[in-house]
């Protein structure tokens, strides 16, 4: 049995879904053209998996930025995200085509837990 490491799963799909979104880029499109659909179905399991790896992509990104942003004294999340949405603003605009699809409802409301959590300015509590 040939069986794959995680490692070399998560760059195969990182890998494709690079190549999607050039494609994807250079016709214009911000909905997964019809072509795509059966590589996406054998390897995320269908459109909702390949929109939860755009979208943890997305919050990867943002939060890292955020988190720079963050050391430098500054923790404005507008600024975050443009600064983001200006660096992937093709990956952006797939997740706004899709923003009510949900499987993007769930993360959404993580991440936008783990961002009030963040630029909160009273002190943190232990759980």
């Amino acid at each position: 049995m040939n069986s794959l490491s995680r490692s070399a799963i998560v760059r195969r799909r990182r890998t494709l879904v690079h190549v999607v979104l050039r494609d994807m880029a250079e016709t214009g499109d911000t909905t997964v053209p019809p072509w795509w659909e059966s590589e996406i179905q054998r390897e995320f399991g269908g459109l909702d998996g390949f929109l939860a790896e755009l979208s943890r992509q997305w919050w990867t990104a943002y939060a890292a930025h955020l988190d720079a942003l963050i050391e430098l004294g500054s923790d404005d999340p507008t600024q975050a995200w443009a600064d983001v949405a200006g660096q992937m603003p093709h990956l952006r605009a797939v997740l706004d085509s899709y923003t009510d699809e949900s499987a993007l409802a769930e993360a959404e409301r993580r991440h936008c837990d783990v961002l009030r959590w963040t630029t909160r300015r009273e002190g943190r509590h232990a759980a």
